[in-house]
């Protein structure tokens, strides 16, 4: 009956197949089609959104006045440095009232460029910026402004996509004006002068656009390689759309593979149906046979068991239950012969981002690639095997000191050579090893084991490409991370952890206007620690979430004391991605009773990094509570214009790494003017922080910051000591008044 079943299966089989295939072929060309369109749409979006970012910088009094003055030092410090550091703009040029280049800048070398170099393929954007309504198919982006004496004026930007110097690039045109309701000499019918603003759309770009809409590998025909892999250039699935200027010349090609769902799903669909059918075919052989096999098959099933067990299911080297079983003989053997054996430990780093980059099927490519590179670096009697994730174990006998240390170099160097896997994909990764050497470091498999580990992680933390000795003073810095460790659990168990409070004044600063409450530890054996130790610590080891709790508990409860100012409190990334803040917040406003208007929760741009959807999602509950949103130490980090558009900050601090030019040379000051315009422009409380000097008070207080914080006013200090501060200033008020 075997041959019928299987022959009306296939028959079946075909049938469904060939119907599955023609509606897939047509799904793919319609998703084939919706691709193209949305990349063109992205494409002239971005142009839009460059514009609109540009709108601040050039609807400004200062930058009007400064580029009708032809103020070259200004403009090489505010158009080069400014905008090419912080918006990371390729090329800029301005031209006066004449469409005559005045300026040119490069920021990547720092050295001016000639607008006439481009050929006059940017003639039609500075018509269409001069001339919108008699260019309206550039969409030019127009924005009426109110000047002083009943005057306005246009605000005009255009953008395109054109190919500078044989590279695909977003160009923006905007007009530079003054602010609204500013009276400036500005005379009717004067032409006002031009920014032209370069942006390559490199490969950065290129690569966020595809993974945005799930296009694997977009680049651009001839750029260089490293984006897609040379060898699927010419593959059946690479699709192509050319992007052309709005005058319809050809700025490029873009390149991306074109993954068809449809037909994946049919080749997952087809071996299952397959493997149904010769189930179905060989049940009646299997049910006879069975019985005859049954002994023999236990028998075989208990020794696979026992070496499964023993083995790494992946890459077939002995796992860490094989290890600690063979390390002792091996250590008995050494001791024996009185000779040496090294226990190498080797990590690949930053595996995690191999796998989040092309996906858990290479990344076990990349292990088993590896664990064959490793086994051909074996010496004799050595042994080689997987621990778990990416970490391997290499046991010698018989090396010392110097021949572990050039086994381990070795090591890394073969992990450092590129990985050609299946398909063409070539990924590259580097590697960290430690190792330890037995007797000297230790006469147990577990102690050996651990010390080489020591030495990894000691590698790691140091960035460096090459395998670190095991030595006594990692002992001693794991033995000291341990304790810290556990003072530091004592401490949240037992609510030792205190709050202290720092003001936030006024300008004037005779006013304090907020506190801010700042978490500190003092244990009574290993004294006070840095809230830079102790912080990460407590995110790495989870009792991050109670001394979050309990710092905003205890400023919310003193807050109560002081009913005229707000209290800021501060939030880690591991307590909005790993915890719920916004029922903890409700919770403890609930609890004390605290008006949530007065509570404002400060965030640093790690916490937007980690995961962009989770941050909006923590930031808008919040702010649904009525909480205040600040984002803490601007401009350290990836400081970045979208992140103010994307979230609706209601406070903006700025880093006291820039407050310290602050009352300096204007040179050295225009970033730090720019960003308290920019907070100014999108309606921002600004605070600046680390405000040392009186010079830098009234510096910020001449040019709109509204609150300030440091030690020229105060230190950290206690709840019972703020409220001395807070009578004190009460009074020194009442004096002046």
């Amino acid at each position: 009956m075997t041959f019928p079943i299987v022959a009306l299966a296939v028959a079946s089989l075909a049938v469904v197949m060939a119907s599955l295939l023609i509606g897939a072929r047509e799904a793919d060309n319609i998703a084939l089609l919706r691709q193209r369109e949305t990349i063109q749409h992205a494409i002239a979006q971005h142009g839009h959104s460059l514009a609109r970012e540009l709108r601040p910088q050039t609807i400004w009094t200062d930058a009007f006045e400064r580029t009708k003055a032809r103020d070259t030092a200004w403009m090489q410090n505010f158009y080069g440095s400014y905008l090419g550091r912080l918006l990371g703009y390729d090329r800029l040029y301005v031209l006066d009232e004449k469409d005559a280049p005045i300026f040119g800048y490069d920021p990547e070398t720092q050295g001016s460029l000639n607008f006439a170099d481009l050929g006059g393929q940017l003639d039609d954007l500075v018509r269409a910026a001069r001339a919108p309504q008699q260019m309206a198919e550039y969409n030019p982006i127009v924005t009426r402004i109110t000047l002083g004496s009943g005057k306005s004026a246009e605000h005009v930007a255009v953008a395109d996509t054109r190919n500078i110097d044989g590279r695909p690039s977003t160009v923006v045109v905007s007009t530079v004006m003054p602010d609204k309701g500013r009276v400036v000499e500005m005379q009717d019918g004067e032409p006002p002068m031009l920014l032209v603003a370069v942006k390559n759309l490199d490969k950065i770009f290129t690569a966020e656009l595809g993974k945005a809409f799930g296009y694997e590998s977009m680049r651009w025909e001839g750029a260089s390689a490293g984006v897609m892999p040379a060898a699927t250039l010419g593959a059946k699935n690479t699709t192509s759309q050319d992007i052309f200027t709005r005058e319809g010349a050809t700025v490029g090609k873009l390149l991306w593979l074109n993954k068809r769902p449809s037909a994946e799903f049919i080749r997952r669909v087809i071996p299952g149906l397959l493997l149904a059918l010769v189930m179905i075919s060989l049940l009646t052989y299997l049910l006879i046979s069975w019985g005859r096999r049954h002994a023999h098959t236990l028998l075989q099933s208990e020794e696979h068991a026992k070496l499964a067990a023993r083995t790494d299911g992946l890459t077939q080297l002995p796992n860490r239950m094989a290890l600690r079983e063979r390390l002792p003989r091996m250590l008995r053997y050494t001791q024996n012969d009185r000779n040496t054996l090294a226990v190498l430990e080797i990590d690949i780093n930053q595996f995690k981002a191999i796998n989040d980059a092309f996906g858990s099927a290479i990344g076990d490519a990349v292990l088993i690639a590896t664990s064959r590179r490793l086994a051909k670096l074996l010496p004799d009697k050595s042994l080689i095997a997987r621990l778990d994730g990416a970490t391997f174990v290499i046991i010698a006998p018989g090396l010392g000191p110097d021949q572990a240390h050039e086994l381990a170099n070795d090591a890394i160097a073969a992990i450092a050579e590129p990985y050609i896997l299946e398909g063409g994909t070539r990924v590259f990764a580097t590697a960290s090893a430690g190792y330890a050497i037995g007797p000297t470091d230790g006469r147990g498999g577990d102690e050996l084991l651990r010390r080489a580990n020591l030495a990894l992680d000691k590698s790691k933390q140091a960035g460096v490409e090459r395998a670190l000795a095991f030595t006594p003073e990692m002992d001693a810095e794991a033995t000291y991370r341990h304790m810290l460790e556990m003072a530091l659990r004592d401490a949240v168990a037992d609510g030792t952890i205190s709050v202290l409070y720092q003001p936030l004044m006024d300008t004037s600063g005779h006013h304090v206007l907020g506190v801010e409450a700042l978490a500190r530890w003092s244990d009574p054996t290993l004294g006070p620690v840095s809230p830079e130790i102790f912080i990460p610590l407590a995110e790495e080891t989870g009792v991050i979430q109670e001394i979050g709790k309990h710092v905003l508990r205890s400023a919310l409860q003193d807050g109560k004391m002081w009913p005229h100012i707000n209290v800021a409190v501060n939030v880690s990334a591991s307590q909005i991605h790993h915890g719920d803040v916004v029922e903890v917040v409700r919770d403890v406003l609930n609890e004390t009773q605290f008006p949530a208007q007065r509570l404002e929760i400060e965030l640093t741009e790690s916490v937007l990094l980690a995961d962009e959807k989770r941050a909006n999602e923590q930031m808008r509950g919040l702010q649904n509570l009525g909480v205040k949103v600040a984002l803490d130490d601007f401009g350290t980090g990836y400081s970045s214009l979208s992140y103010l558009r994307r979230f609706g900050f209601d406070k903006l601090k700025i880093d006291r790494s820039f407050i310290e030019s602050a009352g300096a040379p204007q040179d050295s000051t225009v970033i730090l003017a720019s960003i308290i315009k920019l907070g100014q422009d999108l309606d921002l409380t600004i605070t600046a922080e680390g405000v040392e000097t009186e010079q830098q008070r009234r510096w910020l207080q001449h040019s709109g910051c509204h609150q300030l914080q440091g030690y020229l006013f105060s230190r950290p200090i206690t709840a019972d000591e703020m409220t001395a501060f807070l009578a004190d200033h009460a009074q020194k008020n009442a004096v002046a008044s």
